[in-house]
């Protein structure tokens, strides 16, 4: 796999984690849901292991972007359910 820049590498960090506190959220606030949350977590936890001390295979960095991905597009609506312009609220996708 070709070298990751630090740029990705740290977006994909902060995508990540972002990822793993809104889903430890949502397994507060929705005790019934804790089963399918812990293995969205348990995930995402892994990978962000795999992204501080190991190498990330390249199906492990296609599962990291699809997370990030998905963690960039829910803020993006979050954006936009709550007002912002959509230039502005655009900005979450560039994290």
């Amino acid at each position: 796999m070709k070298q990751i820049s630090f740029r990705q590498t740290e977006s994909a960090l902060f995508n990540l984690d972002s990822m793993r506190t809104k889903l430890l959220n949502e397994q507060y606030e929705h005790p019934e849901l804790d089963e399918e949350l812990q293995k969205q977590i348990d995930v995402v936890e892994h990978l962000l292991e795999r992204m501080y001390f190991g190498k990330v295979t390249r199906s492990e960095w296609n599962k990291i972007q699809e997370i990030v991905n998905e963690r960039k597009m829910q803020r993006y609506i979050t954006c936009l359910a709550n007002g912002m312009d959509e230039r502005i609220a655009a900005g979450a996708l560039e994290d």
